[in-house]
């Protein structure tokens, strides 16, 4: 598949200089993950920070994006609420679901929490032809 990857940080705020199209694998479900072919997506502040390396450094190579819409083309044998054909919405907040925060209703609060497309990686985002996420 196509994707849009960056190998080093932009020097400055010249993002162009670092982004290429390349050919990258098709991910293939864990137990829990959804694959979705990502028919739209939106550049956010977590693109720009991960292409500058801060306020930490993205895994590299990276594949940024945190926001995506598309369609599930295949699911691990531990998904429960999705099917092949569904229509789905990315939640970048990735939390661990179980910790105090989490049974509380505040994932955002979890010590565990990472942000899809900015701190997953590497080649994990939604700046691709397919990107893959846990149920939630």
């Amino acid at each position: 598949m196509k994707a849009v990857v960056y190998e080093k940080y932009a020097p400055t705020d010249d993002y162009k200089s670092i982004l290429k199209v390349k050919d990258v694998d098709d991910p293939k479900p864990k137990p829990n993950e959804v694959v979705f072919k990502v028919k739209a997506t939106a550049l956010n502040y977590n693109d720009i920070w991960g292409m500058r390396g801060q306020p930490i450094p993205v895994p590299l190579p990276h594949i940024s994006g945190s926001d995506a819409a598309g369609e599930v083309i295949a699911v691990g044998e531990d998904v429960k609420n999705f099917k092949v054909g569904d229509r789905v919405v990315s939640h970048s907040n990735m939390s661990c679901r179980v910790c105090e925060a989490c049974t509380d209703g505040r994932e955002f609060d979890c010590v565990q929490r990472t942000i899809w497309g900015f701190q997953t990686g590497p080649l994990w985002g939604a700046f691709s032809e397919i990107t893959h996420l846990p149920e939630v």
